[in-house]
């Protein structure tokens, strides 16, 4: 004999079993689990080292039915650093502390019992300033009979800079960024970036300078200078081979024909009241006097044969 059951019997059941669920769910309990938070920016002199996500142990309680659909777990708070504590350079925030702020995030349907933490450590530096010079980082080439009058000019040559105290005290300068130019024949004005990407820096005064090159046409000529020779006490006598200097001058036209080799002076670079052991084995040349509105000027051999010997 078969029986028919009532459809209404498992609803009823369905229903009961619902109602169930939901009344367990309604009861409070606790949580063990792990939150996810962050410290906020701190102001003033400060600066995060890192902005990596922590997870604390927690023990909350709530409702089922608030931890199903209003769950503290799956998002991340900002911790505010703002009652931080200082230890020997380090900073902290209390547990109490943590708590507090965490609790008025979660609200008072879910109620903080424990944070299983002891002090967080924030990953925090101090911010100091100094003035750094800028370096150059610039390569220049050019044109044929063009050459660069001068220094290369930065404006401004030196800028403020805002860092960890840990990273500023090994800052002694900061370059720009690289610049490479060409076959010039014309002077250069223009901006540059600094670069300070490496540096970990809070801040800088500017992030540009402007650079300046001069860049002129020269001629080129060669001069014959005796070269003088030092007088000796003791009865020794230099004589050097050759007697006479080339010396190459780079200026320009209307400078070079008011030039003559009494324009220049030249002298052997050795202080023979050292040692005369450690004499080189050919003597360099150096300048003693030289114009001062030419561009460049070189040997075109910068040492010479010498004979050191009794009179």
């Amino acid at each position: 004999m078969k029986y028919k059951v009532d459809p209404r019997f498992f609803l009823f059941l369905a229903l009961s079993i619902v109602l169930w669920q939901f009344t367990n769910l309604a009861k409070p309990i606790s949580v063990n689990k792990a939150v996810k938070v962050r410290f906020e920016v701190p102001k003033n002199d400060y600066q995060l080292i890192s902005d990596s996500i922590l997870s604390i142990d927690t023990r909350v309680t709530a409702t089922g039915l608030r931890l199903l659909f209003n769950s503290p777990y799956n998002k991340i708070y900002s911790l505010s650093t703002e009652s931080m504590i200082e230890s020997n350079n380090e900073f902290y925030l209390i547990p109490s502390d943590v708590e507090s702020q965490l609790q008025k995030n979660f609200g008072e349907a879910i109620a903080i019992e424990k944070i299983f933490a002891a002090e967080l450590k924030i990953p925090l530096a101090r911010i100091a300033s100094k003035k750094v010079p800028v370096s150059p980082n610039i390569s220049l080439s050019f044109k044929q009979n063009y050459i660069l009058k001068g220094d290369l000019i930065l404006k401004p040559d030196s800028v403020k800079i805002s860092a960890p105290e840990a990273i500023l005290k090994d800052i002694s300068s900061i370059n720009t960024v690289a610049l490479k130019l060409d076959n010039l024949t014309e002077s250069v004005n223009q901006p540059l970036a600094i670069d300070f990407s490496q540096l970990g820096l809070s801040s800088i005064e500017q992030e540009q300078v402007v650079v300046n090159a001069e860049v002129v046409r020269f001629s080129e000529m060669v001069y014959e200078v005796p070269i003088l020779l030092p007088e000796f006490e003791n009865g020794m006598r230099l004589a050097v081979f050759p007697s006479n200097a080339q010396v190459v001058c780079k200026a320009s036209a209307d400078v070079l024909k008011a030039l003559d080799s009494g324009a220049f002076g030249v002298t052997v670079d050795f202080d023979f009241s050292q040692s005369l052991d450690s004499l080189p084995s050919r003597l360099p040349l150096k300048f003693s006097y030289s114009p001062s509105n030419v561009l460049e000027v070189f040997f075109s051999n910068d040492r010479v044969n010498y004979i050191l010997e009794k009179q």
